[in-house]
C-alpha cells in the first residue's frame, strides 16, 4: 500500500474520514537506565517524542495528534515540541500508571473531535516512516476495523525448546489503526484487563485484525543498546605565529622539535599545529577556545610545552564521554618540509591524546610564495577534529 494521496482525495465516499493519532509517551522506561524517560532523551540530536510528532504532522491526511506524557514532564515536553506551528497538534494529556490507561486517556481527549479512525503509536518507535503510516491508513479507509504493521522474525524461533516456523510468527509494531468507536468501546469494556497492545483488545472482542507490512527500521527503543547513543561532532581550529627575532628560539611543530630553524614567537612554545588542533577539539566539544582556557596574558603559561594543552584535551574528552574519530591538520609554510617529520608528529600527538596514530593526519602546504607564509614571516595551521560524543 503506497502512501495516501496528499490531496486528500483519498477514496470515493471517504473524503471526510477523520483520522487522529494518539502518541503514547507516558512511560518511564526503567530498562533504558537514564535520568530522563527515553522519549525525552536526545537520539541523533532529536527527542523520540518530537520525531514521532513530526512524522504524523508530515502526513496531510492526519487531522489531529495528541501526545500522552508522564506527570511532571509538561515543561520538558513543551520544549521538545517548541517551534511547531500546526493547529493539528493538540494539547498534551497526562497518562496513567499503565500504557493501557494512558492510551485510553488519549482516546478520551480526541473523542470530542469525532474521529472516524485513530492511530495509536509508541513515541519511542521514532524511526517509523510515512510509508508505514500509509500501509495502516489505507485499509482503514477501505473499511477494515483494525490494522497493525508487523514483521516476520529474521532469526530462528524456538518455543519451549521446540523450533517453530518463523513465517507463522508476527512481530507487531505501531502505529496500530482502529475504527475509533470500536477501540474506544473495547478499552471501556476491558478496562480491568491488562494486555500487551491495543490489538489484543480486538482479539478479546472477537474482531479480525488485518496485518500489513512493517519495517525493520521501525524499531522500538527499549534498551540503550537499541540505538547508537553517540553523535558525530566536528570542530575547526586555526592558529598563526610569526618567526621570532630571537636566534636561540626553538621551533616546535605538532610537538616535534625541528632543528636548524628559528622558532615562532608566542607565550608558550608557539606550536601552531598543536594550537590549531586544540582549538578544533574544543570546537567539536563546544568548549570555547585555547585562548579562553589558557589566557595568553597570564605569565604562568610562558614557555609552556604545548603538549600540555593536548593532555588537557585528552582529559576533557574523557570527562565529556567523547572520543576522537580522526584529526586532520594542515601546516602552511615554505619551510621546513612537513612531510619529513609528519610520521614522528603523528606519534607524538597520538601519545598525548591517548589514541592510535592511524586516526591522525598531518600534512604540509606552501602558498607558492604568497602571503606571510610565502614570505617566510611566519607559519599558520588549520585543523579539523571529528569527535564521537555519547549523548546520555
Amino acid at each position: 500500500m503506497s502512501l495516501i494521496n496528499k490531496s486528500r482525495n483519498l477514496k470515493p465516499g471517504r473524503d471526510n474520514h477523520r483520522i487522529f493519532v494518539v502518541i503514547a509517551a507516558s512511560g518511564v522506561g526503567s530498562r533504558f537506565v537514564s535520568a530522563l524517560p527515553k522519549q525525552f532523551c536526545l537520539v541523533r540530536g532529536v527527542q523520540p517524542v518530537r520525531r514521532s510528532v513530526d512524522l504524523f504532522l508530515s502526513c496531510d491526511y492526519i487531522d489531529g495528534v495528541v501526545v500522552v506524557i508522564p506527570d511532571g514532564f509538561q515543561e520538558i515536553y513543551k520544549k521538545s515540541v517548541a517551534g511547531i506551528n500546526d493547529s493539528r497538534l493538540l494539547a498534551s494529556v497526562v497518562g496513567g500508571t499503565t500504557r493501557k490507561e494512558s492510551v485510553f486517556t488519549g482516546l478520551r481527549a480526541i473523542r470530542e473531535h469525532s474521529p472516524d479512525s485513530v492511530l495509536i503509536h509508541d513515541a519511542v518507535r521514532c524511526f517509523c516512516d510515512p510509508e508505514i503510516v500509509g500501509n495502516v491508513v489505507g485499509p482503514l479507509l477501505a473499511g477494515e476495523i483494525a490494522v497493525i504493521p508487523a514483521m516476520v522474525p529474521v532469526d530462528s524461533v524456538r518455543i519451549l525448546g521446540q523450533q517453530v516456523d518463523r513465517n507463522k510468527i508476527s512481530l507487531i509494531q505501531t502505529p496500530q489503526g482502529f475504527h475509533f468507536d470500536t477501540i474506544y468501546n473495547l478499552h471501556e469494556k476491558y478496562k480491568d484487563v491488562e494486555v500487551g497492545d491495543d490489538a489484543a483488545l480486538c482479539d478479546l472482542g472477537g474482531i479480525v485484525v488485518k496485518i500489513v507490512s512493517g519495517s525493520p527500521t521501525n524499531k522500538k527503543i527499549t534498551y540503550r543498546s537499541d540505538i547508537d547513543m553517540r553523535i558525530i561532532k566536528i570542530g575547526l581550529g586555526y592558529d598563526a605565529h610569526r618567526f621570532s627575532n630571537d636566534p636561540n628560539r626553538e621551533l616546535f611543530l605538532m610537538g616535534k622539535k625541528i632543528d636548524g630553524y628559528i622558532g615562532l614567537d608566542g607565550v608558550s612554545d608557539a606550536d601552531v599545529g598543536i594550537h590549531s588542533l586544540v582549538d578544533a577539539i574544543l570546537g567539536a566539544l563546544c568548549c570555547g577556545s585555547i585562548g579562553e582556557r589558557f589566557d595568553p596574558t597570564d605569565s604562568k603559561w610562558i614557555g609552556t610545552d604545548s603538549k600540555f594543552f593536548l593532555d588537557h584535551c585528552r582529559r576533557l574528552l574523557l570527562d565529556k564521554k567523547a572520543s576522537i574519530v580522526n584529526t586532520d591538520t594542515t601546516i602552511v609554510c615554505e619551510k621546513p618540509n612537513i612531510a619529513a617529520y609528519s610520521s614522528e608528529m603523528k606519534e607524538i600527538v597520538a601519545m598525548c591524546l591517548g589514541i592510535d596514530s592511524s586516526v591522525i593526519n598531518i600534512k604540509g602546504k606552501t602558498t607558492e610564495r604568497m602571503g606571510f607564509e610565502g614570505r617566510c614571516e611566519g607559519i599558520s595551521a588549520y585543523s579539523i577534529a571529528t569527535v564521537s560524543v555519547e549523548l546520555i
